[in-house]
C-alpha cells in the first residue's frame, strides 16, 4: 500500500511541476486536454495498457484471498 502511495504522489507531482511549465510557457486551458495519453490511444495500446493494469491489481488481490483462506 506503500508503495502506491508514494507511486501516486510522485504521479502527482511531475503533473504538476509538468503543467506548471506549461502554464509559465504560456499555454492556455483546452492545451492540457491534447495532454491525455487516452485521447490519441488506439485500440491496441489501450488493450495492453488495461491487460497491465489488470495484472497489477491481480497479484496482491490472490496473495490476499490465499492468506485468509491460510488462516481459517
Amino acid at each position: 500500500m506503500k508503495i502506491l502511495g508514494i507511486s501516486l504522489f510522485m504521479f502527482i507531482l511531475l503533473a504538476g511541476i509538468s503543467l506548471g511549465i506549461d502554464f509559465i510557457k504560456g499555454y492556455e486551458l483546452p492545451a492540457i486536454r491534447s495532454l491525455n495519453p487516452l485521447y490519441v490511444m488506439e485500440l491496441p495500446e489501450l488493450a495492453i495498457m488495461y491487460l497491465l493494469l489488470l495484472f497489477l491489481f491481480i497479484d496482491p488481490v490472490l496473495s490476499f484471498l490465499q492468506k485468509k483462506r491460510n488462516r481459517k
